[in-house]
């Protein structure tokens, strides 16, 4: 009889309590659907995040980490009218609850300490570390195969990075950036700021590319359209001209990580950057707090907006964008899948997502 494999990971604690184990497939419930998982990315700090407590980052154990995924139907609850059994999918992993749907979740990841938010985690908590995920039926999204595949030529492993891709349009989405314009990203060498970058480009918008790392900038610069970048030095002041350098902008999109452990200097560089009336999304993880220069924000008529994750409809209209070709993705577009692993090396598969935490870099498992 086939089974399951998964990682379970059983606490949070150094060194990581996870455990390869097998189970049942299981059988799709009403409202939901199962998914054999064909690659799903691990990203640079989960290594940290199963054996370290993070602000934020908490999800019950035992758990299945796990959350930007695709893979195939093999079953679905009785209320399906659209999925079906074979199809290729890309899993959704921002989940709410369907009588609240302020309590969110990122499914294989976090639940934010929220209470509505932990009692919807002890529901779905189990990500796609695994070979066969159960997940809401709303969160798993159709993918034209025949498209993706056989047209645009990508392997199944490239398909995830939409999930990431996913989080930078929300954002993006969330200040109503228009082509034509210029918007300051950072930073921006990083997986998803660096998405950001992508996403604003093929919008049509002129990027100013903020980042310390040169080597990837310059790959940035050379391989995305309408990017200009600055090298960042730290200096609030230098870095500010240095922006100004390519006209005010009129977006600003930080990506600040939850790596960061004190305040970034090129928040303020960028927001004495904008013009007038320019609007600011924050989208990264950062615990601290920020220091904001008050009267810039009231002498430029400044609005400043956070964003969580992306709305249902956000996902699937990126994914759209992926099939018709308005963003690419893969090896044409400069991506690199820099490692594979099956779900028993995860030890190995945690050291090379670690270093490969740049810009359009992947590591994924393919259970």
């Amino acid at each position: 009889m086939a089974e399951a494999k998964a990682l379970v990971v059983h606490s949070v604690k150094s060194p990581a309590d996870i455990k390869f184990t097998t189970r049942e497939i299981p059988k799709a419930t009403p409202g939901s659907a199962v998914v054999r998982v064909l690659a799903t990315i691990i990203g640079p700090g989960h290594g940290y995040l199963v054996s370290h407590e993070v602000p934020g980052f908490s999800f019950p154990t035992p758990c299945v980490y796990g959350n930007q995924s695709v893979g195939r139907v093999v079953s679905v609850g009785p209320d399906a009218v659209s999925l079906k059994e074979g199809q290729l999918v890309l899993i959704d992993p921002f989940a709410s609850a369907r009588d609240d749907s302020t309590a969110e979740i990122i499914i294989g990841l976090m639940d934010s300490g929220e209470p509505k938010a932990q009692q919807l985690s002890q529901t779905w908590r189990d990500g796609c570390w695994q070979t066969h995920a159960m997940m809401p039926l709303e969160n798993v999204i159709p993918l034209d195969e025949d498209t993706l595949v056989n047209k645009h030529g990508y392997a199944i492993e490239e398909l995830p990075i939409m999930a990431r891709f996913s989080v930078a349009y929300g954002a993006i989405s969330n200040i109503d950036l228009k082509a034509g314009e210029t918007i300051i990203i950072g930073p921006a060498t990083g997986q998803f700021g660096g998405a950001a970058v992508e996403l604003a480009s093929a919008l049509g918008a002129r990027v100013i590319a903020l980042g310390r790392n040169q080597e990837v900038l310059a790959k940035l610069k050379a391989t995305v359209p309408r990017v200009e970048t600055v090298a960042l030095t730290g200096d609030v002041q230098k870095d500010a001209q240095a922006i100004q350098a390519f006209g005010l902008a009129d977006a600003f999109l930080d990506s600040t990580p939850h790596t960061a452990h004190e305040e970034p200097s090129h928040i303020k560089s960028a927001l004495f950057s904008l013009r007038k009336r320019g609007r600011v999304a924050f989208m990264g993880g950062m615990a601290g707090n920020l220091t904001i220069p008050y009267f810039i924000l009231i002498l430029k008529s400044l609005v400043l907006k956070g964003k969580w994750m992306y709305t249902p409809e956000e996902i699937r209209r990126l994914v759209k964008m992926v099939e018709v070709g308005t963003v690419k993705i893969g090896k044409a577009a400069g991506h690199e899948l820099k490692g594979k692993f099956q779900l028993e090396d995860y030890e190995a598969a945690f050291e090379a997502a670690a270093k490969n935490a740049a810009w359009g870099q992947s590591v994924v498992f393919t259970p």
